[in-house]
């Protein structure tokens, strides 16, 4: 029984990326990229906010995207 709670819980993995609004690229290493595949993906929103403060970014926000999505999960504003 245990083992079919567990398979329950576990889903696609999820990534938070960081996202201009205005032009939909994603923070990625490099700087920007249209590409999610090629962005920089956070554990949590606090590294990601993080990340924000340290490179001065403003008016982005954070994407949620699972493996294998073709579309953002979710998007809100961050900073």
């Amino acid at each position: 029984m245990a083992k079919v709670m567990e398979e329950k819980t576990h889903g696609p993995d999820v990534k938070r990326l960081l996202r201009n609004p205005e032009t939909l690229q994603y923070l990625s290493e490099d700087g920007w990229t249209s590409n999610p595949d090629e962005a920089q993906s956070f554990s949590d929103v606090v590294e990601a906010a993080v990340v924000c403060a340290k490179l001065h970014l403003e008016h982005v926000e954070v994407a949620l995207r699972t493996d294998g999505s073709s579309a953002d999960l979710f998007c809100t504003t961050l900073r």
